[in-house]
């Protein structure tokens, strides 16, 4: 093999890290919901910027829902847990994570305005330590399948 072939088998082979490493960095870019109805003003600030949400629109980790005086939305996420968020909301998904697999579970979220129904999907059911809501003076852990959280 002469040098010109052995560049360009470096060259490949570090092409080939690099699509690793980013398939990892999409893997973790996964959704872990969407958004199933809208009703009124609803946006998803994602890394600093708002965006409209609408029915369909997948849902990240660190996503933040806010509605307005007249929003509201409804959540679906992939477990099957939902969540119905009323007016005047922010609701952050902090870390949700469903792989019954390798038995991996996250269901934290922080309600830091308005108000929200939650009602249990999987994860509830397979490991309900994991489901926490949290808001600025309590968090709530699940122990049975809906509840209401309201911060004022």
């Amino acid at each position: 093999m002469n040098y010109r072939d052995q560049f360009f088998l470096k060259l490949l082979v570090l092409c080939f890290i690099g699509l690793g490493l980013s398939s990892a960095r999409i893997f973790a870019m996964e959704h872990v919901g969407m958004v199933k109805n809208i009703s009124g003003d609803v946006q998803i600030q994602r890394g600093g910027v708002l965006i409209p949400a609408h029915p369909g629109v997948k849902l990240m980790n660190a996503d933040i829902l806010i509605t307005r005086a007249k929003g509201a939305a409804g959540v679906v996420f992939i477990d099957g847990s939902t969540l119905a968020i009323g007016p005047d909301t922010q609701f952050n998904i902090k870390g949700y994570q469903f792989e019954p697999d390798i038995k991996a579970y996250d269901f934290s979220m922080y309600l830091t305005q308005g108000s929200a129904l939650y009602t249990s999907g999987k994860i509830g059911k397979l490991s309900p330590d994991s489901v926490k809501i949290s808001t600025p003076r309590a968090t709530v852990g699940v122990r049975g399948t809906r509840f209401i959280v309201k911060v004022q």
